[in-house]
Formats: structure tokens, sequence, C-alpha cells
């Protein structure tokens, strides 16, 4: 029988079709080996052409950029979200032991992170974008600042290349070092940088990998492989300085899930195991985390020897309610809750959160104080859904936990999570922080 030209066409145009893209998948696959073996070199985004970094200063005020996702969307002819906002810096901070919450220094992280966040646009080459943490670092007298880890993880090749190797379990930051005069002894202090970038791509998979391979294992397990790897980053860059840890201080920051990774690199750093040297003393670890995901099941994650991590967290957001605490789940360290709307003075600090988020955004921040108060309950109305991990496997957990999210405002849920709206409340003043 003869065969339809046109069918026996479209059958060869198929398998031509079908051979492209298995060796397009290939040479993703062969790319990405190439990579993380070190065989194939990377082309880093070289920003030091565009920066210019300033001599170290005890305290400077400078005008940090970041990627906003409420200006990247509202403005069409903004692809990149570029915004700024104006931050200040103070070396005195690093004198002051880390156990202490200071407000200062945690809205100063609030925007940091929110720059090393915005260093992925650089990378994917959108366009508008700049060397986000290269020039605020750079401004504030940083130096040896390293963003490599973002190359072959800001674009959609990449994200491609990551879900055929299955290797969502990692995540992008920044490092940086600044020389800090000496107040006390007369020896100069080194400080430390670490920034580390929220969900991005491919990691949004990792998030869901909560459980440790074994009983004994306390860490979310997706966080826990990420920070394994910023740390072992953090102490290869601390050897390469040659930092003396008895004149070391460490700052760690990071957004969502930058700053569950922070959360528990804060933790390592500060109780290294018995066969691992000390980078700094825990009094010199300062770490501050924003919209943080619960990262840890460890009984003693609110011990005096985490004293010194202070985690931001906006009762609105619903990924600081996640995983649920009812699982177990909670961070190391102590809480920095925000106002919600069932504290007494809501409305007169959100009218000051509202004055900044339009100040850095351009845009206004709407209230709908029953959104809030929804995505306030959120955690307590999952529980009862979803109690425990055993149901969450089960047909009528995944029922339970489906239901959980239905009637959620959508908007709101974003905009309480947004690094605009942590740097907004960060900006308001220190009036309502409290240690919980």
């Amino acid at each position: 029988m003869q065969t339809n030209p046109v069918r026996r066409f479209a059958s060869v145009l198929g398998s031509l079709l079908g051979c492209f893209l298995l060796i397009a998948l290939f040479m993703v696959q062969l790319r990405y080996l190439g990579y993380e073996s070190g065989l194939v070199p990377v082309a880093h985004a070289d920003a030091s052409a565009e920066v210019a970094y300033v001599s170290p200063t005890p305290r400077s005020t400078v005008t940090a950029e970041y990627c906003s996702e409420v200006v990247a969307a509202l403005d069409p002819a903004n692809p990149s979200g570029r915004t700024s906002t104006q931050m200040t810096f103070d070396d005195s901070w690093f004198f002051r032991d880390a156990r202490t919450y200071q407000h200062d220094l945690a809205t100063a992280c609030s925007v940091l992170a929110a720059v090393c966040n915005s260093e992925s646009q650089y990378y994917d080459g959108v366009a508008g974008s700049v060397p986000y943490a290269e020039r605020t670092l750079g401004a504030l007298g940083f130096h040896d600042v390293r963003t490599e880890s973002y190359a072959m993880r800001s674009s959609i090749l990449d994200e491609v290349s990551s879900l055929l190797m299955g290797s969502s379990d990692v995540a992008a930051y920044t490092l940086a070092s600044k020389t800090i005069a000496a107040e006390q002894d007369g020896q100069p202090v080194t400080l430390l940088f670490v920034g580390i970038r929220g969900t991005y791509g491919a990691e949004w998979l990792s998030n869901f990998n909560f459980l440790g391979q074994s009983a004994g294992e306390a860490d979310h397990r997706g966080f826990k492989a990420a920070e394994e790897e910023v740390e072992e980053a953090v102490r290869s860059y601390a050897h390469e300085l040659g930092l003396d840890p008895a004149h070391t201080r460490i700052l760690i920051t990071g957004h969502s899930r930058g700053g569950a990774i922070a959360n528990l690199l804060a933790a390592d750093l500060d109780a290294p195991e018995d066969d691992v040297s000390a980078l700094a003393p825990s009094s010199g670890i300062y770490a501050y985390t924003f919209a943080a995901p619960c990262a840890t099941r460890a009984a003693d994650r609110h011990d005096e020897a985490f004293g010194n991590i202070f985690n931001v967290v906006n009762e609105a957001d619903i990924v600081t309610q996640l995983p649920l605490s009812s699982w177990g789940f909670g961070r190391y360290g102590s809480k920095i809750i925000l106002p919600s709307t069932a504290s007494d003075d809501f409305d007169d600090s959100y009218a000051v959160v509202q004055t900044a988020y339009e100040r850095n955004t351009g845009y206004a921040l709407g209230c709908d104080e029953d959104a809030l108060t929804a995505l306030s309950a959120f955690g307590s109305t999952a529980s009862n859904h979803v109690p425990t991990l055993d149901v969450l496997a089960s047909p009528l957990g995944i029922m339970g936990a489906v239901q959980s999210f239905i009637g959620l405002d959508l908007s709101a849920v974003l905009t309480a999570h947004y690094p605009d709206t942590y740097i907004a409340w960060m900006q308001a003043g220190s009036a309502y922080a409290e240690a919980a």
C-alpha cells in the first residue's frame, strides 16, 4: 500500500525534530556536567569595569539598587524592575555583641538581601539590569566581591539543566570582605559578608524536599544540601584571605529560601563539628534573615548558642509558616515579629510602611485587613487540615492541603512576601521590633 506523502513527510519531520531535541537535551546536560566537573570554564559576569570601589569608611549612606517584583510587574518599560532605596552601614555595629538585636543593622540587611536576590538579573542579561551586588557592596567599602555562583544558575537554560540533572538543592550567593578599623586591641577586623539568593527557577523543587534521608536528620533536606555548599565556599574564601578567627566578623543574610539557608549556615558556624575550626567567635557572627521558611526540627534550635540569629517574620507571609510548626518545624534563633492586624498600633505602623514602600517602588501598598488576617491565620488553618506529616502523605491530607490555600488572596500572598514589603517595614522604625 502506498504511503501518503504528507504523512510520510510529517513522520520524517517529527523524527528529525525528535533527534534535534534529544541532541539539544544531551548538550545541555553535557554543558552542566562540564561546569560541575570544572572541565568547562564558565564565563562570569565581569562587573569590574562598571563598579567604582571606594575606600572603607566607618559609616556611609548609599543608594542601593535592586530588582523589585512589584516594579517589574507594573512597569512595562522596566522589565528588570530596577529601583533603589537609601541604606546606611556602620562599622561600629560589629564591635557589639552579635547576640543583641540591632534594628539598624537588620534594616541594612533587608536591603542587602534584596540586592543579592537581584544579581541573577545581571547574570541572565535582563535588559536594564546592573551588577547589583558589586555596586552596592563596592560603595560600602567591601572588596573581593564574589558572585560566580550565579553563573549557570540564572538563565532559563541553566534552569533546564538543573531540572535534567536533578540538581535543584543549590543556591547562588554573594561573598565579600571589608577591613574595619580597630577599636580595642589596635588590630583591624575583617568583616566577611555572605548574602544568599532566594528561590530561583528549579530551586522551587528543593523547597519541598523538607524531610531528611534518615530519621536523625533534623534540618530541611533541600535547604541543608544548599547550605553545605555555601559553607564550603565561605570556608574556602576565608582561607584564601588568610583570616584570623579572633579578628574576623561574619554578616549573614538572605530572603525567603535564602533566609532559610542563611539560618542553617549561621547555626553551623555557631556550633561547628569537633573536627572543624571556627571562622569567628559566635559573638561576632551576625545573622539576620527575612521571610525565611522553617528550616529545622532540631530540638535545640532556641538554645542560647544560636542567640545571634534573628529571623524577621511577617505573620501575614504564609511562606514563613511553612513547613508547619505542627509538623515540628521552626528556625534556629529568635523571631522578630512584624505587627499584624491584631496589633493595637497596626494602623499607625502600616501608614509609615506604606510611605516607605511607595518611596522605594513608586507604587502604593494596599491594605485589605481581612486578607491580611486570613493570611496570618493560614498556619493554624492548615494545621487543622493537615496536623501531621503522616496525614500529609494520605489522599485526605493532600485534599486538606489544597483546601488550606483556597480563598487566599493571591495578590496579598505575594505582596506580604516581597522584599519590598520587608524593606518598608524595617525602614518604618524599630518601635515594634521585639524578639519573641
